[in-house]
């Protein structure tokens, strides 16, 4: 007994898949969007060390932030618990504290990586999220972004990007 299925592929009509047998939509995205949000560039102290072997503390002590809808400074104390995990992988988990030109305070957290494999450009992402009480600010704790390092000399760069 050939089923359903069979009989379909017998006749040469291809058997539905499974997510259009559930009714799934059949456009799928081709690509994320995004729009930027701001660059954020952060002052960094020395490094510390860990309880945990492979861990290093690394403090944020200042900076700037600024893009179309926010500008303003970073608060210090602030920190990156920086895990390494192997000599080509390191894992980021930054705490700081915005304060917007206009004296809202938003509360940033980010996790990220920073892969260097043999032979290939460094890869280093972030996913910056927001956390405010400032109803100006509220929509930032909805967005999903990606932040992507760029150059200042001694300083950590991001471009952030909010994912639509």
């Amino acid at each position: 007994m050939l089923g359903a299925a069979g009989a379909v592929g017998g006749l040469g009509l291809s058997a539905p898949s499974a997510l259009e047998a559930q009714g799934a939509a059949a456009e799928r995205p081709a690509a994320l969007k995004s729009e930027f949000l701001l660059d954020m560039i952060l002052e960094t102290g020395g490094l510390g060390s860990g309880p945990v072997g492979s861990r290093n503390i690394v403090a944020v002590t200042g900076g700037t932030f600024e893009g179309p809808k926010l500008k303003g400074t970073v608060l210090g104390p602030g920190g990156d618990w920086v895990t390494t995990v192997s000599p080509t992988l390191r894992v980021l988990d930054v705490r700081t504290i915005f304060l917007t030109d206009d004296n809202q305070r938003i509360y940033v957290t980010y996790r990220g990586v920073i892969s260097t494999s043999p032979g290939q450009e460094r890869y280093w992402r972030t996913t910056p999220v927001f956390e405010t009480s400032a109803e100006k600010y509220a929509w930032l704790n909805g967005v999903v972004c990606v932040g992507v390092p760029f150059t200042v000399p001694s300083r950590t760069s991001y471009r952030v990007f909010q994912i639509l």
